[in-house]
C-alpha cells in the first residue's frame, strides 16, 4: 500500500534535533511501523527556513514532500507565531493544492494526517476542494467549541476515518457525533537504551522534567519540594528544565535556601543527563495543568522506564497511572494533594520501588506497538473499499 503521511510541522529549531514533540514523535514512528509491514510511505510537510532543521529521528531514506506553510511560526524559545495570528487564507489555497498535486503524482492509496481539529479542517477540506484520495485523520487533543462551527461540522463530514489514541479523546469527538476508532500506540524514548555512562547511583531523586511554567504545575511542585526538602535531607529534589519565554521566576533563590534543591537547565553540565536523572528518581512529579497532547508522552515514557509518577488527574492521564499502584493522581492545582502523595512514596522506598516495577510492566502490556501498524492498515483498507 502506498500512503502520504502528513505533518504540519516536522522541522524544529536548529540545535534542537533530538528535542522532538510527542505530536512529531508518533507520526514519525507510525512511518516507522507501516515501512517495517512492507509499505511504501511518503511524508508531507511544510517547508521550513534556515532557521530549523530537521529531526535527527527521520528515516534518512525516507521520501519527503514539501509544501507551503499556511502559518506564521516561531521557535523553541521564542513565540512569534501564535495560534490564530499569522494565518493567510493565500498560502492555505496554495498547500491544499500542492497536497492535491502530490496525492495526484504519487498515485497514494490514502493520506493520512496527523494533528488537532485545525488539521481535521485541512483533511476534509482536501476532500471538500476535490481530493480523490480517502483521507484519515489522527486526533492527538480536541479543542471545542470550534469557532465557526458551520463550517467546520462539514468539513469533519468529509474525513474518511478519525482514530486516537486514548479513550478521552475518542469520547469527546464522539460526543461530538463524530466515529472514531481507537488505536493505542506505544512509546517512542527508551530511556534505559539512551543511557550511556557509569553505572548509575542509587534511587534518591525526585525529578520534574517539564518547562518551569505555571501550565506544568512548576509552582506546585516547587511548594511541595520545599515542605519535604527539610524532611528527607538524604532526598535530592531536583529540576530538569529548557529555556522558556514564560519561565516562574525566583526558583534559584528557593534552590539556594536548601542544599538538596537543584535546578539544572537544559543544556546540562558534563555528566549530567536527563537519562540519568530519571533512572536515578525513586518518582517523578508532573501536575500539569494543562495538557497539550493526549497521552502526554512524559508521563507514558517515565512510567515504561519504571518510575512512579504523580500528575494530575485529568484527560487520558487515568489511563496511564493507576492511583497508589503506578503513581498517583492529583486535583489541578492541589498543593496539599501533590505535597501528600510524594510524603506517601517518600515514606517507603521499598514500596516505590514495587511500583516502578508494576509502572513498567502494565505500560509494556497495555501501550505498545505490537499491532498498531496492522490495526492502521485495517482502517486504511476499510476507507479504500
Amino acid at each position: 500500500m502506498k500512503i502520504g503521511v502528513f505533518v504540519s510541522v516536522v522541522a524544529g529549531q536548529r540545535g534542537f534535533e533530538s528535542n522532538v514533540s510527542g505530536h512529531i514523535q508518533v507520526p514519525l514512528q507510525s512511518i516507522d511501523e507501516l515501512r517495517a509491514k512492507g509499505h511504501d510511505v511518503h511524508l508531507i510537510t511544510n517547508e521550513f527556513s534556515e532557521d530549523r532543521s530537521l529531526p535527527f529521528c527521520l528515516a534518512k531514506d525516507l521520501e519527503i514532500h514539501f509544501v507551503t506553510d499556511s502559518r506564521n511560526r516561531g521557535g523553541v524559545l521564542e513565540r512569534t507565531g501564535k495560534p490564530g495570528e499569522g494565518f493567510s487564507f493565500k498560502r492555505l489555497f496554495r498547500q491544499v493544492s500542492e497536497i492535491k498535486r502530490i496525492c495526484k503524482e504519487q498515485q497514494f492509496d490514502v493520506l493520512h494526517l496527523y494533528g488537532y481539529n485545525r488539521t481535521a479542517h485541512l483533511a476534509g477540506g482536501l476532500r471538500l476542494f476535490g481530493l480523490k484520495t480517502p483521507v484519515v485523520v489522527t486526533i492527538f487533543g480536541t479543542f471545542f467549541p470550534e469557532k465557526f462551527s458551520l463550517l467546520t461540522k462539514r468539513l469533519w463530514k468529509r474525513i474518511d476515518a478519525v482514530i486516537t489514541a486514548t479513550s478521552f479523546v475518542k469520547n469527546n469527538l464522539e460526543k461530538r457525533g463524530i466515529a472514531t476508532t481507537q488505536i493505542k500506540h506505544g512509546v517512542i524514548r527508551d530511556i534505559q537504551k539512551e543511557y550511556e555512562g557509569p553505572a548509575l547511583g542509587v534511587p534518591l531523586r525526585v525529578l520534574f522534567w517539564r518547562d518551569l511554567t505555571v501550565d506544568n504545575g512548576a509552582d506546585v511542585v516547587i511548594a511541595a519540594y520545599e515542605k519535604l526538602a527539610p524532611k528527607y535531607p538524604n532526598i535530592h529534589f531536583d529540576f530538569a528544565v529548557r529555556q522558556h519565554w514564560e519561565p516562574i521566576e525566583g526558583i534559584d533563590e528557593i534552590a539556594a535556601k536548601h542544599p538538596n534543591i537543584t535546578l539544572y537547565h537544559f543544556p546540562y553540565e558534563e555528566g549530567i543527563t536527563l537519562p540519568k536523572l530519571l533512572l536515578e528518581s525513586i518518582c517523578v512529579v508532573m501536575p500539569i495543568r494543562k495538557m497539550s497532547i493526549d497521552p502526554q508522552l512524559v508521563i507514558a515514557e517515565t512510567l515504561a522506564a519504571g518510575i512512579p509518577v504523580i500528575a494530575t488527574n485529568q484527560r487520558s492521564n487515568p489511563e496511564f497511572i493507576i492511583q497508589n499502584e503506578t503513581g498517583a493522581l492529583v486535583p489541578l492545582g492541589d498543593v496539599e494533594a501533590t505535597t501528600a502523595a510524594l510524603d506517601s512514596i517518600l515514606s517507603d522506598l521499598d514500596n516505590a520501588a514495587r511500583m516502578g516495577l508494576a509502572a513498567k510492566k502494565d505500560i509494556a502490556s497495555r501501550w505498545n506497538w505490537n499491532s498498531y501498524a496492522d490495526e492502521l492498515t485495517e482502517v486504511y483498507e476499510g476507507v479504500i473499499r
